[in-house]
């Protein structure tokens, strides 16, 4: 019986954590402004078959970045950088958060994203499965990238 008592109480503290976690995170991501600075860019950064010229279609509006954001789940540094699949074509700007907090941000056609802040906190790296819009490549390996 204590067994079942404590793992109760341990899956309830966990549970609150999580969703205090959560709760933070889509503060952190309450964007009250949206700026776009680089748009259909190209970085040249990742070798592949992707052109200045391909990457011009990766267009993306405030909607869609709000969108990127809200459907993305968090990846580690080590996922965004050396297990997901990258991509040349990116856009990127800055915010400004409804409590306030400034940074940058970035979507890759790949559906990596990358938050920084302004005030020094550490980076957040994410990845959208779940976007769906046909400016991203498909989930799938090197192949949609090189346009095969």
């Amino acid at each position: 019986m204590v067994k079942y008592i404590l793992l109760f109480f341990t899956t309830l503290a966990l549970s609150c954590l999580i969703i205090n976690n959560t709760s933070q995170a889509q503060q952190l991501l309450d964007f009250k402004s949206i700026h776009i600075v680089n748009n259909g860019s190209y970085s040249g950064y990742i070798s592949s078959d992707e052109t200045a010229e391909s990457c011009k279609a990766f267009i993306v509006n405030k909607s869609e970045i709000i969108e990127f954001f809200k459907y993305s789940r968090a990846a580690t540094s080590r996922e965004y950088a050396h297990d997901l699949t990258a991509s040349n074509c990116y856009a990127s700007g800055s915010f400004i958060t409804s409590t306030g907090v400034e940074g940058t941000w970035k979507i890759d056609r790949a559906r990596r994203g990358l938050i920084n802040f302004n005030n020094g906190a550490h980076s957040k790296y994410y990845y959208c499965s779940e976007c769906k819009n046909t400016l991203f490549y498909e989930s799938c390996d090197m192949e949609c990238i090189h346009g095969q």
